[in-house]
């Protein structure tokens, strides 16, 4: 019997998340944050949101931004950074602008999934936030050497 109830836990979640909006929970869904574009305060575009990335709490620690254009419209110069949740602004139309230049988040270090283990360290994430003048939110735990 324990076996049923876990199999049909992610079905009821699933259901449940599915019905929520952002305008009314202040929840926002990964699968549609993924795939947004980013832009700066200026209308200018930055890139694409690639991943959302948790902590051990299960928190986003932060969001992979894929730069110098979204989807198929990448330059040469593109590459993958870092950018906490802290300085977006979201919308409802999968579009994120940002509170920081957009220079800020182009000369920001390459994010490099290879280097997963490397980057949920502590020392790491906290340079990520002070990277760009913000602080964890509620929860994100950068205290905890990873």
């Amino acid at each position: 019997m324990a076996f049923l109830g876990l199999a049909t836990a992610p079905l009821t979640t699933q259901a449940q998340t599915g019905t929520s909006t952002t305008t009314t929970t202040g929840y926002y869904q990964a699968s549609e944050i993924v795939g947004s574009r980013v832009r700066s305060s200026s209308g200018e575009e930055i890139g694409e949101i690639k991943d959302v990335v948790l902590d051990n709490n299960g928190c986003m620690a932060y969001t992979v931004v894929s730069t110098g254009g979204a989807g198929s419209r990448v330059t040469g110069t593109s590459k993958m950074v870092a950018v906490p949740w802290q300085v977006y602004t979201p919308s409802s139309d999968r579009v994120y602008t940002v509170r920081v230049d957009r220079e800020k988040i182009y000369n920001a270090p390459v994010f490099e999934y290879s280097r997963i283990n490397e980057y949920s360290t502590s020392g790491w994430t906290n340079n990520v936030y002070s990277y760009y003048g913000v602080s964890p939110g509620v929860g994100v735990s950068v205290g905890v050497s990873g």
